[in-house]
């Protein structure tokens, strides 16, 4: 099912890395099933897939929301669970985080700072939403020639872009932002630090770009960040929320898909 159309949706960092446009706005969206979002508002189908992933832990914050070095990625509490239609394009991403002493405040951008319980949810109809996305069977990120190389080239099992709303402590505190997820091969270690077998760190402006994952294993990714500009910010916009999950458990599966993918070795 590869979509070998270039992704240029989600990420936005023509600023220093020459990429990507913005989130298209919203047409048309319902979000009184994103209000209440533990209902399920798929009806089942053979392409169906169904995650739940646990081993959250914040990435980063205001200055460096990718953290290549783990020294800023903190555990919380929580879990996100997915539904997803590709053939379709429907789906939705529930995300209930919670601060700990330990992780201290999620620093969502330069004033803002969240303790507490924070819930995202990102519901996706590509029909109805102008540059709403699903893909599957893609590689992404590094130098694919799909999306900003934050991160770097990693296969993704399925791929997700369009709007979410956040909560804290029950407060809708961002009513709509763009965010984007990845079902990928596994990029972070134990660690948190994004490093290839000769233990080198990931940059954006290494001159190789692969070879900084382990296929066998797999992770969940949710970023969600503003447009405007800030250049003290890495990406330099004006908010960021990074969030990763390394432990996936998959209930459901289109029909074919191998996890582990099978790798040339």
């Amino acid at each position: 099912m590869k979509n070998s159309t270039k992704l240029l949706y989600g990420l936005g960092f023509a600023t220093v890395l020459g990429a990507t446009t913005a989130f298209a706005t919203v047409r048309s969206v319902d979000h009184r099933t994103a209000d209440t979002p533990e209902a399920s508002i798929l009806e089942a189908t053979n392409g169906m897939w169904r995650l739940e992933a646990t081993g959250v832990r914040i990435i980063g914050g205001y200055g460096d929301n990718f953290a290549y070095d783990g020294k800023n990625v903190r555990w919380l509490d929580g879990k996100a669970q997915i539904e997803l239609d590709p053939s379709n394009g429907t789906g939705q991403i529930v995300i209930e985080v919670e601060t700990t002493r330990e992780s201290g405040p999620i620093r969502y951008s330069k004033d803002t700072n969240w303790s507490g319980t924070i819930r995202i949810v990102q519901r996706l109809n590509t029909r109805e939403m102008e540059g709403a996305r699903i893909v599957e069977d893609q590689m992404l990120h590094g130098d694919s020639g799909n999306e900003a190389p934050v991160m770097p080239t990693l296969y993704n099992y399925f791929a997700t872009w369009g709007p979410s709303k956040i909560w804290v402590n029950g407060e809708e505190v961002v009513p709509m932002v763009g965010s984007h997820t990845m079902f990928s091969e596994q990029a972070r270690g134990p660690d948190g630090s994004i490093k290839n077998g000769s233990g080198m760190l990931y940059s954006p402006m290494a001159p190789v770009k692969t070879g900084f994952v382990s296929p066998d294993q797999t992770e969940f990714h949710f970023v969600a960040h503003t447009m405007q500009p800030d250049q003290n910010n890495f990406p330099p916009h004006t908010a960021w929320i990074h969030l990763h999950f390394s432990n996936v458990r998959v209930l459901e599966k289109p029909d074919g898909v191998q996890i582990p993918r099978q790798v040339d070795r």
